[in-house]
């Protein structure tokens, strides 16, 4: 009997559905305020774009103030004692967006958040979905197994319980896909402006419909974000632009910071940062950049390569663009890794083999087990599986085996 045959790999997502959810309920269940029962601050980073909000409409320059974002924190979760200070790290023009959610109580605001990232995944998996062609569809790939699948890969429920915007970065990854495929263009590039609040996640898609020609997108992209950024502008200056720029170096240091969950990094700058002191930090800054550089070369030269193919061939493009963040920039947490599901279902539909079964299970397994170490050593486990991930995906780029990839590769 195979180690993964079709009962295992149906059954496990449901037991680790049901187990990582009766967790979640009895956290919740037995809470002391706004501290569950494992210690967590229950929706932490939600508190903190909720702050944002509250405090952009009051007065819109202290949206980055240290002091006034404690404060205004720990007003909302009186009498509990927030354990520490939680950073609004996002650009300025996300603060209105958040500030829209301040229009009723913190409360109904989260209920309202959680409802939406939960019902964000069917829409997700229906794009997704959708992509499938006929021979492809499988129990093993149905709508209720990639439901089950998500609901129960730990980087989606960790966001989920912080209170994280990682559902809305899954809902627009997957449209952008969708609509590629579907060679709506200015559709992608709207969804692809649309997710500028993480432009790390951007980059990736710049740069294959540069190469790909995909002008269509690339206009629309910039019309949302010239118009977003544009009347965030006229309403408040370019002041906090500045200031936004200047703690991004700050940014780069938020490992060395106590109290900072290090560990969830997945990046291999997080890496390296759990092993080397701070004094070495400015060493590691530029070792990023130059793994980033080499990173979107490789992604440059294989969009090229592909640029002639249709869309299923370029599809190692694609899942490389999804992946480069997660490796190659400074800043990428657990919750992040939600966009390898949009990369999972591509893979699928691209080579559907047992290396794919058995390296997608490592993921799914690997993400649980390396989080809890993690959290443990205080070592950012996590990110060797993504290290690991792009060596898979060159290593089967330049395979021989490989003869779909390999007659585009030699044209």
């Amino acid at each position: 009997m195979p180690l993964l045959n079709a009962k295992r790999v149906r059954d496990y997502p449901r037991l680790m559905l049901g187990t990582t959810w009766i967790i979640l309920a009895l956290n919740l269940l037995f809470h002391q305020g706004w501290i569950g029962a494992l210690g967590q601050v229950i929706g932490g980073d939600f508190i903190m774009f909720f702050s944002t909000g509250l405090i952009y409409r009051i007065n819109p320059d202290l949206i980055y103030d240290y002091a006034t974002q404690l404060n205004m924190q720990q007003s909302l979760v009186a009498p509990t004692i927030l354990p520490g200070y939680n950073p609004f790290m996002n650009p300025p023009f996300m603060a209105p967006f958040y500030a829209l959610w301040t229009f009723i109580s913190l409360h109904w605001s989260i209920i309202l958040w959680t409802t939406m990232a939960i019902l964000s995944v069917f829409l997700s998996v229906h794009w997704l979905l959708k992509l499938l062609p006929p021979e492809h569809k499988s129990t093993d790939l149905s709508y209720w197994q990639l439901i089950i699948i998500i609901l129960s890969f730990f980087p989606f429920i960790e966001g989920m319980q912080s209170g994280q915007n990682h559902w809305l970065t899954l809902l627009l990854v997957s449209g952008i896909i969708y609509s590629m495929f579907r060679e709506k263009w200015y559709l992608s590039g709207i969804l692809a402006g649309l997710l500028i609040y993480k432009p790390q996640f951007v980059l990736g898609f710049i740069i294959i419909w540069f190469i790909w020609g995909s002008y269509k997108a690339l206009l629309s992209f910039g019309a949302v974000v010239l118009c977003w950024i544009g009347l965030f502008v006229l309403s408040n200056g370019v002041g906090l632009f500045n200031t936004y720029i200047q703690l991004s170096q700050v940014f780069m240091g938020l490992p060395y910071i106590p109290g900072f969950p290090n560990y969830l990094l997945v990046t291999f700058y997080g890496l390296l940062t759990s092993f080397f002191s701070q004094e070495y930090q400015s060493k590691l800054s530029l070792l990023s950049t130059l793994l980033f550089i080499i990173s979107a070369c490789v992604l440059a030269w294989l969009a090229l390569k592909l640029r002639k193919d249709g869309m299923v061939d370029r599809i190692p493009a694609i899942v490389t663009a999804l992946v480069l963040p997660l490796l190659a920039t400074p800043y990428a947490l657990l919750h992040d890794m939600v966009i390898l599901i949009p990369a999972y279902v591509l893979w699928a539909i691209y080579s559907n083999s047992n290396k794919f079964l058995y390296t997608s299970a490592s993921i799914y397994l690997g993400v649980f087990f390396l989080t809890l170490l993690a959290a443990l050593t205080k070592i950012a486990w996590v990110s060797l599986l993504v290290l690991g991930l792009f060596i898979v995906i060159v290593f089967w780029i330049f395979s021989k085996r490989n003869h779909r990839l390999g007659v585009s590769l030699n044209q």
